[in-house]
């Protein structure tokens, strides 16, 4: 990546929708959070020394705020985006070599003056706070490595980026909590046996409709995975195309349910429709995110860099479980819709 400030800003705002710095706290507030142990979505706290939502900000809102600026000044240095900054460099900014550089150069559209980036960096609490949380990071990549590679020594495939590290800790979700995503799919899995249990006990009819709209869901979730194309020699399915298979699958549905002869389908108290629902936009839906970020990330991929390596890099294991949890989901409404939309009336 090269060009003026203005363009590695605009490079940003294509890849995620967000300035350089927004992208920059979201991934490090990611970090932090784990670290700390803190929801920010307000459930209970996974252990006693877990922040509060005041503690949180007064005491590590500035280090979220000292790694995203090492993130930007080593993005910006490197030119490239601050997903892409690896562990090792975010080290090297907030307590290292770059370290006295930091609170130099162009200042970003955050609400701190230059003399209150200089007071932050010459912090040692949160420089060394900041660095407990880049050294657990990359310490957590390496376990998860070693269980991708069979590894012993958690020999790395790559380096440990920012994002890819940000992208991990979001599916596994706060120690000693579940992660949102898994009771959203326990959630849309309960729609389908209730749709299943409601098949079987002959208490509920499905009318023409409903069976012609399962055949149509069902041709849907059936298709193989196909985009982006993979490269030459690349074999198939890609992850990629599995999670991207997604938000791809969701406007399809959506597109269907809109028309007029499946509207027996739209109450939310309607067996078929519920299920259906649950799947395309709460399973599904939890990926969504991710799926539009690894797409973009895709796109960058260097013409030299094998689809095993760039999966390595981008795609840790909680991702991977969180699609696997998706595609199970998924197969299980397949099932059922089978049934439903193929069986004798």
């Amino acid at each position: 990546m090269s060009g003026t400030r203005q363009d590695w800003e605009q490079s940003h705002t294509d890849a995620y929708g967000m300035s350089a710095w927004r992208r920059a706290v979201v991934s490090c507030g990611a970090l932090v959070a784990h670290h700390t142990g803190y929801d920010r979505h307000g459930l209970r706290p996974a252990r006693p020394d877990a922040p509060d939502p005041a503690a949180f900000g007064r005491e590590w809102m500035p280090v979220v705020e000292l790694l995203a600026l090492a993130a930007c000044r080593a993005a910006w240095e490197g030119g490239v985006l601050v997903d892409d900054v690896e562990l090792s460099q975010l080290l090297g900014w907030i307590d290292g070599a770059h370290t006295a550089q930091l609170p130099a150069g162009p200042l970003l559209d955050s609400d701190r003056a230059e003399a209150d980036w200089r007071r932050l960096a010459g912090d040692d609490q949160c420089r060394w706070r900041a660095r407990d949380v880049v050294s657990a990071a990359a310490a957590l990549a390496i376990a998860e490595c070693r269980e991708l590679t069979g590894a012993r020594d958690g020999t790395l495939r790559g380096a440990l980026l920012l994002g890819t590290r940000a992208r991990a800790v979001r599916a596994q979700g706060i120690p000693g909590l579940e992660p949102g995503w898994a009771g959203d799919c326990r959630w849309a899995t309960e729609q389908v046996e209730r749709l299943h249990l409601a098949m079987r006990s002959g208490l509920w009819k499905p009318s023409p409709a409903h069976r012609e709209y399962a055949r149509a869901v069902h041709r849907t979730l059936v298709t193989e995975p196909d985009h982006p194309p993979p490269p030459d020699g690349a074999d198939g399915p890609m992850w990629i195309q599995r999670i991207v298979r997604f938000p791809h699958v969701q406007s399809t549905v959506l597109a269907l349910a809109a028309q007029p002869a499946y509207a027996v389908v739209s109450p939310a108290s309607d067996p078929l429709g519920a299920a259906i629902d649950a799947v395309v936009h709460t399973g599904m839906g939890s990926v969504a995110d991710i799926a539009d970020d690894l797409e973009h990330v895709w796109a960058t991929r260097p013409p030299d860099q094998s689809v095993t390596d760039w999966e390595f890099a981008h795609l840790p294991r909680p991702v991977r479980e969180q699609i696997r949890a998706v595609e199970e989901l998924t197969l299980r409404l397949t099932t059922v819709l089978l049934d439903l939309g193929y069986s004798r009336a």
